[in-house]
């Protein structure tokens, strides 16, 4: 009894001093201090250990298409330029402001390719709480979110001048910006033919 008193004790004692930290304030929740020591590995190494578990989850349940098929890379590369190059770049696009300034750093993608096809597709789809990644499973087919996971592994196999060409291909632009890495120049404005009197 004396035991188990006291392990109520211990656990009273937590849950008060958790509470106290949570309404004391002092946990610095700005996007502009990035976390470190513990409370960042407690943050990397929950995220890792959920990723994994959701995978293993679903593998096995979900049929991969083959990511190599054009069509699909293609498909993937509309969805992945109008809505991923801000945080994420691409070869040859900066991250945007936005993805410069979200707490985590939006990570590099040119070594996705590594990674199981299912981890991609499954953060893709659900995103990650508290790291500004969306979920497009809420907007997007499975079809979709399979054709962005193709883009992705091919993306980190191309060039700055072949992802271009591929923008290009599929009809959209690149803005002057993301295409020479400068920023945009204000354009001048061609004068007007004087009018006859």
């Amino acid at each position: 009894m004396k035991t188990f008193l006291t392990a109520l004790a211990v656990v009273a004692i937590l849950v008060l001093a958790g509470l106290a930290f949570m309404f004391s304030g002092v946990y610095d929740v700005s996007a502009s201090t990035p976390d470190r020591g513990l409370i960042r590995w407690a943050l990397v190494t929950t995220q890792g250990h959920s990723v994994r578990r959701a995978v293993d989850g679903i593998k096995g349940k979900v049929a991969v298409p083959n990511l190599e098929d054009a069509k699909l890379i293609r498909t993937g590369l509309v969805h992945y330029n109008e809505m991923c190059t801000p945080c994420h770049g691409a070869p040859g696009v900066k991250i945007s402001e936005i993805g410069q300034g979200l707490n985590p750093d939006p990570p590099e993608l040119s070594d996705v390719g590594h990674d199981a096809p299912e981890e991609t597709f499954w953060v893709i789809k659900n995103g990650i709480k508290m790291t500004g990644m969306p979920s497009f499973g809420v907007t997007h087919t499975d079809d979709e979110v399979w054709a962005i996971v193709a883009f992705v592994r091919k993306m980190g196999r191309l060039t700055p001048e072949q992802y271009q060409a591929m923008v290009q291909q599929a009809g959209m632009k690149m803005p002057e910006s993301e295409e020479h890495g400068e920023e945009p120049r204000a354009q001048p404005v061609p004068a007007k033919p004087a009018t006859p009197q």
